[in-house]
């Protein structure tokens, strides 16, 4: 497990606020809104908690930081450039969605 530091506690800060206040906003919704949103506020829930995963990587918890209120907006409008719903997100999703490059592996042989 990553050590916590001081770049993810803020980041973590920054991310739970800016998910409460999107939870804040729904909840003034009348029944119906909220149902014809339901996709948007599970897409949101999801990727909320697959970012609070990603945290430990530095560049994650920049960009969080750096986009401070409109984080959570933020990566799902680039979630809803793609054609599906995804429920299994992985680093590099996140750094996707955060419009952060892509860390790239390299394999190596025995």
């Amino acid at each position: 497990m990553a050590a916590t530091t001081a770049l993810t506690t803020q980041a973590e800060f920054v991310l739970n606020q800016a998910y409460d206040q999107f939870r804040t906003v729904q909840l003034q919704r009348s029944k119906t809104d909220l149902f014809d949103n339901a996709a948007e506020i599970f897409s949101i829930t999801q990727i909320t908690e697959a970012t609070l995963l990603y945290l430990f990587d530095e560049e994650v918890a920049r960009r969080v930081i750096e986009l401070d209120t409109k984080v959570v907006t933020t990566m799902y409008d680039q979630a809803r450039q793609t054609e599906f719903v995804k429920l299994n997100f992985t680093g590099n999703d996140i750094r996707w969605l955060l419009g952060l490059p892509r860390m790239h592996h390299h394999r190596q042989t025995s």
